[in-house]
């Protein structure tokens, strides 16, 4: 009886053991996802740094969310650029009509919008500042990661968006000789030609994109696969046909 007691007890902590390891792991593998969550960063250098593989970490897929986040980031940045850039198109055809316009009041709504406009930009210019803190922050691991995939990623830094194509060869001629931006050449998307840098460094990408807001604070950096994935060579540009 009392060996019967002693095996019972044995198998009962072993048991307990078990539970106990199972729910320590499980609590591990949520705070370690609550932290991507909110310091994605400095998590995920401190996971590379040491030398936890993607899935070797109890199966958690953390690269796999550093690369979606970055991307989703990216994403986000070229969208604001865009409405900026529609909403500058916008001003300049208020200012336009304001001087037609007879009626006093129609006029004083027209300058409201105007007031509005301007301080929507100036909002998309502070919220695009911050995007691009967070970008440059994934530059290192990003790289790393391409790296050791042996993927090839082109990273384009989108440092001009001109209504001309005269003027986006100013931009791609020289200035980007003056700043030092390799590859440039003009992509036309959504009605701007934009004037692009590209390069396969992700963390020299980020040092280009420095020098470009050398010339204008607004440049950006972009995934050339989803931001242009179709580029149709034009005469002396490419057009983007979606994205």
């Amino acid at each position: 009886m009392g060996e019967q007691n002693s095996g019972f007890s044995i198998s009962a902590l072993v048991a307990v053991g078990k539970d106990l390891v199972a729910m320590l792991r499980d609590a591990m593998l949520l705070l370690i996802a609550l932290l991507l969550i909110g310091w994605p960063e400095t998590v995920n250098r401190i996971l590379v740094e040491a030398g936890f593989e993607e899935g070797s970490f109890a199966g958690l897929k953390w690269k796999a969310k550093l690369g979606e986040s970055d991307d989703a980031l990216l994403k986000a940045q070229a969208m604001i650029a865009d409405l900026r850039d529609q909403n500058d198109r916008l001003g300049k055809v208020l200012g336009q009509i304001k001087p037609e316009v007879a009626n006093a009041g129609v006029r004083a709504d027209l300058a409201k919008l105007e007031e509005l406009n301007a301080q929507l930009g100036s909002s998309a210019a502070s919220v695009q500042d911050s995007l691009a803190s967070s970008v440059a922050g994934n530059a290192p691991l990003v790289q790393k990661l391409q790296s050791a995939a042996g993927s090839a990623v082109i990273w384009g830094v989108v440092f001009g968006a001109d209504s001309s194509l005269d003027a986006a060869r100013y931009e791609t001629g020289t200035m980007a000789a003056r700043l030092g931006l390799p590859n440039a050449a003009i992509y036309l998307r959504q009605g701007s030609y934009r004037s692009v840098a590209t390069i396969t460094d992700r963390v020299q990408a980020e040092k280009l994109l420095g020098k470009a807001r050398e010339r204008r604070k607004d440049a950006y950096l972009v995934n050339m696969a989803t931001w242009c994935p179709q580029a149709s060579p034009r005469q002396g540009y490419f057009e983007c046909s979606r994205g």
